[in-house]
């Protein structure tokens, strides 16, 4: 899995609206994706049994 985060840049002719956004993490369930204020897709490992408490 991934070590640190992940930041992908998406152009701004490519802003997902709130349902696709929710989709799109649907079908990626064992990521933890969220987003920015600048608009940038931020995927993180999911936290191990240490970071989880």
């Amino acid at each position: 899995m991934l070590e640190e985060t992940m930041i992908l840049q998406m152009p701004p002719s490519l802003k997902m609206t709130e349902e696709q956004f929710f989709e799109f993490c649907q079908v990626n369930r064992d990521l933890c994706i969220e987003t920015n204020q600048f608009g940038e897709l931020l995927i993180m490992s999911p936290t191990g049994s240490e970071t989880g408490n």
